[in-house]
């Protein structure tokens, strides 16, 4: 990232600065993460409109804004990029032009993954700025989340049946309602708790969606989730430890 910081005339800027307060605290969207983000130019544009760009507003004061234009967006990028990479021809794979960048930017923008927060009128253009949608993105991985557990609970129960004859599959059905029930209320604390540390977060440099995944790991001491699978466990009377 450029270390010198800009000077605007914040006059029709102002938006960009204030938008920030009137976002949602968080907003939780479909996880693409395996496909939609493997191409490093959308990761990287998610990842510094959370953490922003510093500049100098003609006050002397210096503020943080996460509202960026196309081309802010491209010199942060190619910025990170020399840093990484010494090596002339390893950093050359990953040359990218602004109108590559805009088909990026338009993909995130059509599953949500950001939005255009302004259109500025700068000298005979109307230039863009992109924003996240809420201060926290978090991802939801709808099938890992829902279906594969959803499979799982399905399939115990058909073993079950097959294993003996008597067991009763309607009352191993409700462990499913159970479980979604402390589930929900799991990742609700856990995202309200990200929430609070956002700002640590961003200086950290990091992507709030690890730190999910950390605390859901740590969750499964959560009393709730332990006394519920020791019951389950009973029901299913098979043997781990």
């Amino acid at each position: 990232m450029s270390k010198e910081t800009k000077q605007y005339d914040p006059k029709s800027r102002e938006i960009l600065y204030k938008f920030w307060e009137k976002l949602p605290e968080q907003r939780i969207v479909i996880d693409y993460e395996d496909d939609f983000f493997k191409h490093y130019a959308r990761k990287f544009t998610f990842k510094i409109l959370g953490k922003g760009i510093r500049e100098k507003l003609p006050s002397g004061k210096i503020v943080t804004r996460k509202a960026l234009n196309a081309q802010e967006i491209l010199q942060e990028l190619n910025d990170a990029l020399d840093l990484k990479f010494k090596i002339k021809e390893e950093r050359e794979k990953y040359d990218l032009s602004l109108h590559s960048l805009y088909f990026h930017l338009q993909k995130l923008e059509e599953v949500g993954f950001i939005q255009t927060v302004a259109i500025l009128k700068e000298g005979r253009h109307n230039v863009a700025y992109y924003s996240r949608p809420a201060k926290v993105v978090l991802f939801k991985d709808e099938y890992t989340e829902d279906e594969k557990i959803m499979n799982a609970f399905t399939s115990m129960e058909k073993l079950m049946k097959v294993i003996n004859p008597e067991f009763d599959t309607e009352e191993f059905k409700k462990y499913y309602e159970k479980y979604n029930k402390i589930n929900g209320k799991n990742l609700d604390r856990i995202q309200r708790k990200i929430g609070e540390i956002q700002d640590k977060v961003y200086e950290a440099d990091i992507d709030p969606n690890d730190i999910q995944r950390f605390l859901v790991l740590i969750s499964q001491i959560n009393p709730e989730f332990v006394e519920f699978f020791k019951e389950i466990l009973e029901k299913i009377n098979i043997e781990l430890w």
